[in-house]
């Protein structure tokens, strides 16, 4: 094999390659991490993860709540883009779509004790 094939083989094993080095594993999101920065605790409770509200407001306690409801419906209310209830949430949320993904799924799998 000449010189020329063997190093345009090692050029191309090596663009081959390269995403395997470089691509991290995504980052996975805290949803509980995501809930307390927002400051949702503020109002909201989540008694299946022990977290009690730390502000004057008392909103209702999000275990179990949220299971049934529609992940897309979800994300709408939390940016204040669409009722629940009749009520549109109090404050928006202000994390990016992957933090709200995560929130919402955490916020999902929280049943009520």
């Amino acid at each position: 094999m000449s010189s020329r094939i063997s190093r345009s083989l090692l050029a191309v094993a090596a663009v081959l390659a390269a995403p395997a080095l470089f691509a991290a594993e995504p980052a996975k999101l805290d949803g509980k991490a995501i809930f307390q920065a927002q400051k949702c605790d503020m109002c909201h409770a989540v008694s299946s993860a022990g977290i009690t509200p730390t502000g004057k407001i008392k909103a209702p306690d999000l275990a179990g709540k949220t299971v049934k409801l529609d992940a897309a419906v979800l994300s709408k209310f939390l940016k204040k883009e669409e009722a629940i209830a009749g009520k549109k949430h109090i404050k928006p949320f202000t994390g990016t779509d992957e933090e709200l993904s995560a929130l919402i799924a955490w916020l999902q799998k929280q049943n009520a004790k």
